[in-house]
């Protein structure tokens, strides 16, 4: 799927795109062979040149290639490809001021396992992950999450390639929150966090601070209730299969609950 794009070359739009379809150029292997296609002089020229850069990116694994250049409605493609690559956060915080709020929790699905990061104990060890991880995948983050972190931390990045699960599921069609989408695909949080938000969220961070144990236990498995909801919407508008969704959700949110 990856390779079936051409609007991440200079010049090439929707319509273009079509008429390569139209002329059987599908894949960037059919473009470099198809002396006949649709595009002619600099035009040709100029794609040849990106295809072959992508092609390289593609056999190194490069990421980052690939989420610097695709347009935001063909990321999906990015997640098909490399969706077993992939890490999925979420953060919680005081508040939304950059400059007087801080996180207060961060998780992670990382490589098949769930990962917590809290204010006051590990928070820093999130970049950690981050360097070692090969793609970040966010709801929302390019606008909140990210340039939150980057004040927190005070670094320019956090280096990752990133995709934003906001806008891969706005192009196929699914707007909203992170809640009201996962409604629409049938994903079902457990009974006890099922109510929370981000407004709780804030109330159980300072009710922990105030020494209720319980409360962070909350707070934490909202937080990663939210990646698993992540990791299940990207795997299924990037791949499909609701019902192995259906049924991997029930066992990651089992996992969600059993964390302490």
């Amino acid at each position: 799927m990856i390779d079936r794009v051409f609007s991440h070359c200079p010049g090439i739009g929707p319509g273009t795109e079509e008429r390569l379809r139209r002329a059987g150029v599908h894949t960037w292997d059919d473009l470099i062979a198809a002396e006949g296609a649709p595009l002619r002089g600099s035009l040709r020229e100029r794609a040849l040149g990106v295809v072959s850069e992508s092609l390289e990116a593609r056999h190194q694994g490069r990421i980052d290639f690939f989420t610097g250049c695709f347009p935001t409605r063909e990321q999906w493609r990015i997640l098909h490809e490399y969706l077993h690559r992939a890490t999925f956060f979420d953060i919680e915080t005081t508040g939304l001021s950059w400059y007087e709020n801080h996180p207060t929790v961060i998780t992670a699905f990382h490589r098949g396992e769930l990962r917590t990061f809290i204010h006051g104990r590990n928070l820093d060890s999130f970049l950690d992950l981050a360097a070692e991880s090969d793609l970040l995948v966010s709801f929302n983050g390019s606008c909140f999450d990210l340039p939150f972190l980057e004040r927190t931390f005070s670094v320019p990045s956090i280096g990752a390639p990133h995709v934003d699960l906001r806008w891969v599921a706005y192009h196929a069609g699914y707007r909203g929150g992170l809640k009201s989408i996962e409604e629409r695909f049938g994903i079902r949080r457990p009974r006890e966090i099922a109510g929370v938000d981000g407004l709780e969220a804030v109330d159980l961070y300072y009710r922990w601070q105030a020494g209720d144990s319980g409360s962070l236990t909350k707070l934490v498995r909202y937080c990663c209730a939210d990646v698993v909801s992540l990791y299940m919407i990207a795997g299924a508008i990037a791949k499909g299969g609701g019902k192995a969704m259906k049924r991997d959700s029930r066992v990651l949110f089992e996992r969600v609950m059993a964390v302490r």
